[in-house]
């Protein structure tokens, strides 16, 4: 394992937020809503570039020291710390076209490039452990999402067991209200009722002397 170190030109405040570029990694930038957050983001945002560079057969570059980075009014400096297998180099392999092809699909299965493949490949065989799996484990994160996302959906969707339990509830909580609303209209006509009861005594029973 490595430890690189790349300068970081930092622009922005607490206001907006902070924007981080990278004089050895052009391509690369990095945005925080403080500057913890700015470094995070800058060693994530190094470590992608670093790895596009390997997958491209490209050699990383050469960190430029803090003294020879010419500063802007407005900016400073902060050095990234990015923790890095041997930096790649280019190597010319002969395989047959069968087995290339068997790789590839084999590598693009597990979300990795070929070099990627070929170099877990190798440490597996040497008895080491992968330490840093840019592409697999980016993979294997977003399968795990979607695999969760799939179980939410499963278990609160529409036409899961929950959905169908909250639809009963509401039926029987519905029933309830409507017994209860008929319960204490029954009672009020009844009690309307009872004056009426009481005001008229109904026919008159004949008189014996009559």
């Amino acid at each position: 394992m490595n430890t690189l170190h790349f300068v970081a030109l930092v622009r922005g405040d607490q206001a907006t937020g902070y924007t981080a570029s990278f004089p050895d990694l052009p391509e690369c930038s990095a945005h925080g809503r403080d500057v913890a957050e700015l470094v995070v983001e800058a060693r994530r945002a190094a470590l992608d570039c670093l790895q596009a560079l390997a997958n491209a057969g490209e050699a990383w570059p050469i960190a430029t020291t803090v003294e020879r980075v010419a500063v802007e009014p407005g900016v400073f400096v902060v050095l990234i710390e990015v923790a890095v297998d041997d930096p790649p180099i280019r190597v010319n392999v002969s395989l047959g076209e069968r087995l290339v092809q068997r790789l590839d699909a084999a590598a693009e299965a597990r979300g990795m490039t070929r070099s990627g493949f070929i170099a877990q490949s190798v440490r597996m065989n040497l008895g080491e452990q992968p330490r840093n799996d840019f592409e697999g484990s980016g993979r294997k994160l977003q399968d795990e999402f979607t695999t969760l996302a799939r179980k939410i959906n499963e278990a609160i969707g529409p036409n899961s067991t929950f959905e169908k339990r909250m639809a009963g509830l509401d039926d029987r909580l519905y029933d309830g209200v409507r017994r209860a609303a008929d319960s204490v209209s029954a009672a009020m006509s009844r009690r309307r009722e009872g004056p009426r009861a009481a005001a008229d005594p109904g026919p008159r029973a004949p008189d014996a002397s009559e």
